[in-house]
């Protein structure tokens, strides 16, 4: 069943009205000319006119119009931090992103309510806390929801997205994996490594796709093709068979190193390896991406380059408490750079 056209309406005034729209007066132009600009009847606009008032955004003043509501300066108070699955012992990533968030809100004297499945969200539900002032925003882990953040935004609700790894137009925080993939390539390359293999997720995912475009790029700059049949991408059980062709290769036709798209590939590249008789890094190099996802990483000496999750939920609730604050639904994203936490699965050729 569609929505009250006056639901709707009412929607996108709200939102014009938060974004500041109409800063410059302390009126609403009148009704004839916002059934202009909406293209409805005026019964709509003063169906929508009056759920603002009883949400306390606008009052009526008699012969005048309708008024905005003076309001004290926004303050970013409570934040509902919506998880994307139940938090568990081996949810590295998750569990960095939710202190750095937490870490964010103390900073600034925030109070963070978390939510997580199986409870369900509710929009009419959201709308109603954040108008009545329960909430004054909310972060998503990644973009795993049941309810559409696009529609949250449209109804007036601050929303950012902590650690978005797709490619979808959402206020978020998260690595800038084309300058991360072009890292590890000139790491690479910078050592001497010609030989290269690249092993990581599904190409149709947006951040294995931008990993991989900035490594490219980087290979492309130094005259460099990347062989085909060494771009292992795709579902991990089923890699495993050409990964093992490789390493099972004579040595100069076995690749020389390999960039891993997360530090848990990396792990099962070690056993491998083990399992072969090849030693790391004097028969095969590794370079990986996270730095987070394989907890023996540091000890088994893996180069990686770091994703700051940390980083990622302190810049969230920044990027929360500037859209709720300055009442601008519409923020630039924020890419982060990496930094490598060089270690011992890389040698120099060169």
């Amino acid at each position: 069943m569609s929505r009250p056209a006056n639901t709707a309406v009412a929607e996108k005034l709200r939102k014009k009205i938060l974004s500041g729209a109409f800063e410059k007066t302390t009126f609403l132009p009148p009704e004839r000319q916002l059934a202009e600009e909406f293209q409805v009847g005026r019964a709509i606009i003063r169906g929508a006119l009056r759920t603002l008032e009883d949400e306390k955004i606008i009052y009526k003043v008699p012969h005048r119009g309708w008024r905005l509501l003076k309001r004290e300066a926004r303050r970013l108070k409570r934040i509902l931090l919506r998880l994307s699955s139940r938090m568990n012992a081996e949810g590295y990533e998750g569990m960095g992103l939710v202190a750095g968030i937490c870490s964010g809100a103390n900073d600034i004297y925030a109070e963070v309510i978390l939510s997580s499945p199986p409870m369900e969200l509710d929009k009419k539900e959201l709308l109603e806390r954040y108008n009545a002032g329960d909430i004054q925003g909310i972060i998503f882990l990644e973009a795993a929801s049941d309810v559409s953040i696009r529609q949250l935004l449209d109804s007036g609700i601050p929303c950012v997205v902590a650690n978005l790894e797709e490619n979808l137009q959402l206020p978020c925080v998260r690595m800038d994996y084309h300058a991360i993939g072009a890292m590890a390539g000139k790491e690479l390359l910078d050592r001497g490594y010609r030989n290269i293999a690249v092993c990581g997720g599904s190409l149709e995912r947006f951040i294995y796709k931008e990993l991989l475009a900035g490594f490219r790029e980087i290979m492309d700059e130094a005259g460099i093709e990347l062989d085909g049949s060494r771009i292992l991408c795709g579902k991990d059980e089923l890699l495993q068979e050409k990964l093992s062709a490789l390493l099972k290769a004579p040595a100069g036709q076995r690749p020389e190193v390999f960039f891993t798209l997360r530090d848990y590939r990396a792990g099962r590249l070690y056993e491998s390896c083990a399992q072969y008789g090849l030693k790391i890094p004097d028969d095969v190099g590794i370079i990986s991406y996270d730095d987070i996802s394989w907890p023996a990483a540091r000890r088994q000496g893996l180069s990686s380059i770091r994703e700051d999750v940390y980083r990622i939920g302190e810049e969230s609730v920044l990027m929360l408490q500037k859209i709720y604050e300055s009442g601008t639904l519409n923020v630039e994203s924020i890419a982060l750079p990496g930094v490598l936490a060089e270690r011992t699965s890389l040698k120099r050729l060169l």
